[in-house]
């Protein structure tokens, strides 16, 4: 009787102590983290060197001595040799009905339009909304002050409220804008009747692209001038203060081709060879990539200047003269890895004469199937902020990192070869 008690009483412990472990187990399993992970990607990262930067072209300065002038042409616009550019009145309100002239014009062609277009299928709800818009940008433009665009945009109301009693079925719509063109062009044909008092033509000396921006610098360098420039004469430019020229009108930039003087504070800058294509990042006015053409390297006194052409963009660079500019001389290509995801590994190793050293190694865990894959690359780029850029340790490896593949964050207590993924 007493023996059987003793069994019992160590079968009973041994079940005792199997639940406790199998809840032990479950409580352990239970708690433990879910798994983070994200996809790496086919990433590039552009290296910039800022350098000062001169923008240098072949431009022909425009003089007047008018006081009142009627300019023609748009920034940057095209003119061909002996196209006109401006009207010099001999009075302020020879300007000021010339100006009017314009306005009308403006209007005219803006009914016209309104008057071919209004018959047409139009969505009346969408009409609603711009003629809704059209109003709150008024509104917005008057209490800003800014009021340099509020007759356009009143024009533009006018024609949305015109088109609006169109879809609407208003029969007498057309019959109004019809009697305003005819106001409007008698307005004008009496304008262009009185005005006669448009003194001297201005006309282009060549045929280019026309900028009104003039700095003086116009006469200062030219690209006949920098094969032969020194890293001291650009540096002067670079900061000299040049008065604008009197009576200047404006001026034509008579060749397709122009060129960026750069000065770089390196000794060298790695990537750069004469004859490769660039890219240049421009600092004020200009905002994008212009690729151009690295013509000529100078490397003395701890500094670099570099002479660089395009025959692309001139009639969005006219307003550019001194500038900061970045040239990317490298890319970088690698597979993007958020910064958690990368883990070091380091080794003692012993060499052939007993020395010992520790060896890093760098790497990450991939989900394969349903386990953890340690996968070894090496570290091309550090934005020292949130991710790094990776290459394989070994390109033709079976077994390697890839584009794509699903990448490891919470990598602690995580070994290769382990079930991360039931």
């Amino acid at each position: 009787m007493k023996e059987s008690t003793l069994v019992n009483k160590v079968i009973i412990g041994v079940i005792c102590a199997a639940v406790i472990l199998y809840f032990a187990v479950y409580l352990a399993l239970g708690f433990k983290p879910d798994l983070v992970t994200t996809t790496a990607y086919s990433y590039s990262v552009d290296i910039g060197t800022e350098a000062s930067a001169l923008l240098v072209r072949d431009e022909q300065v425009i003089s007047t001595t008018g006081q009142y002038v009627d300019i023609l042409l748009d920034e940057g616009e095209k003119v061909s040799k002996g196209g006109q550019i401006a009207l010099i009145h001999a009075s302020q309100d020879s300007l000021e009905t010339r100006q009017t002239i314009q306005s009308l014009e403006a209007e005219i062609q803006q009914l016209e339009y309104s008057l071919s277009t209004g018959t047409q299928a139009t969505n009346s709800s969408k009409l609603d909304e711009e003629v809704i818009s059209s109003m709150v940008a008024i509104r917005s433009l008057a209490a800003s002050g800014d009021l340099s665009t509020l007759e356009d945009s009143a024009l533009h109301l006018r024609t949305m409220v015109f088109q609006r009693d169109y879809s609407y079925g208003n029969t007498e719509a057309a019959t109004q804008i019809k009697q305003l063109i005819s106001d409007k062009q008698k307005q004008l044909d009496s304008l262009n009747a009185s005005l006669s008092q448009v003194s001297q033509t201005i006309t282009s000396p060549a045929s280019g692209c026309f900028s009104g921006e003039v700095d003086g610098f116009e006469s200062l360098i030219t690209p006949s001038m920098l094969s032969s420039l020194t890293m001291q004469q650009l540096n002067e430019l670079l900061h000299k203060e040049v008065a604008d020229p009197p009576a200047a009108l404006g001026k034509v930039v008579t060749n397709n081709t122009w060129y960026l003087a750069t000065l770089i504070d390196q000794p060298s800058v790695e990537g750069l060879l004469e004859g490769k294509t660039y890219k240049i990042s421009f600092s004020d006015d200009y905002y994008g990539m212009i690729s151009m053409n690295l013509e000529r390297l100078v490397m003395e006194n701890d500094q670099t200047m570099a002479i660089f052409s395009t025959n692309t963009n001139l009639s969005d660079t006219t307003l550019l003269r001194q500038q900061t500019v970045d040239i990317i001389a490298q890319q970088v290509e690698g597979i993007r890895i958020p910064r958690q995801a990368l883990r070091v590994n380091t080794e003692t190793v012993t060499d052939d004469q007993g020395n010992q050293s520790q060896v890093n190694s760098y790497g990450v865990y991939t989900v394969v199937g349903t386990q953890a894959e340690w996968q070894e690359v090496k570290v091309v780029y550090s934005d020292d902020d949130s991710f790094y850029l990776v290459q394989p340790v070994d390109e033709t490896a079976s077994s390697r990192l890839r584009a794509g593949d699903e990448v490891i964050l919470n990598t602690t207590n995580i070994t290769d070869g382990m079930v991360v993924r039931s």
